[in-house]
């Protein structure tokens, strides 16, 4: 009872930058959102903000601590902070950097899932809250670019959920957006079943750049999972033909490699 006074006080005071964030921590305090993952009311809460995610769950996930230095694949326990995977070692992927929270199992497949087939679109702005810890305040971009989807497969899903999370990094940080400066100019089957080789033959000059993209200098494109990374490096390749020179890439979840 004391805590939840002290967080009532807390709602209230003037530290809050104004009364509708104010009205929003007391709605907050007084109805607790429950966990995406969970779905049980949220006591604890993983992450500061509007990220529903309760601490159980958040502990639960595999965190993609240990990684390639380049290309955030994961890599084995004993690999130590500055380590490159043996692909970036034979060849440096076109992107700079990327960065994921999560590895790509368990609780968050099924998040992922929930958002891009079953309409789950508010759970983007949880997504994009966690994102939003992997951005160095030292090394903003220019821009965001979430990755586009073709007409038809956005017109079949109703919404691209890239751009929904996307939305959530721009509203938190003032960066702007870039929606429509990058389009897929032909449809590509799924990737689901291919394997890394197939997935970049199946994306070789699916995107056509607008003029626009010669503004920027640094780019963090957007994505939810990151699997062979197939296709944000294509999209980084245009994007350096575009005069882009500093290219990164944000998701929320990186898959092991298959062959």
């Amino acid at each position: 009872m004391k805590k939840t006074w002290i967080r009532l006080k807390q709602a209230l005071s003037g530290s809050c930058n104004d009364a509708r964030q104010r009205t929003r921590r007391l709605f907050t305090l007084l109805f607790p959102p429950a966990c995406i993952l969970c779905r049980q009311t949220i006591i604890d809460a993983a992450f500061a903000g509007d990220a529903e995610l309760c601490a159980g769950c958040y502990q639960k996930q595999s965190l993609n601590n240990i990684c390639c230095k380049r290309c955030a694949l994961p890599l084995a326990d004993d690999a130590g902070e500055a380590a490159f995977c043996g692909r970036c070692i034979r060849q440096l992927p076109e992107y700079h950097y990327a960065r994921s929270l999560f590895l790509y199992e368990g609780g968050i497949i099924a998040l992922i899932h929930q958002l891009k087939f079953s309409q789950k679109i508010s759970y983007a702005r949880s997504i994009g809250e966690m994102l939003s810890t992997l951005l160095d305040a030292g090394d903003l971009p220019d821009c965001f670019l979430p990755v586009p989807l073709h007409p038809s497969r956005l017109r079949q899903r109703g919404f691209n959920q890239s751009i929904e999370i996307t939305r959530v990094l721009a509203s938190k940080t003032g960066i702007p957006i870039e929606i429509d400066a990058v389009e897929r100019q032909r449809q590509t089957v799924s990737q689901t079943d291919l394997d890394a080789r197939q997935r970049r033959k199946n994306v070789r000059g699916v995107f056509r750049v607008s003029s626009r993209m010669f503004e920027y200098k640094h780019v963090l494109i957007i994505d939810d999972v990151m699997t062979t990374g197939a296709t944000v490096n294509e999209l980084a390749r245009v994007l350096k033909r575009h005069g882009v020179e500093r290219i990164g890439v944000l998701c929320i979840a990186r898959a092991p490699v298959r062959a």
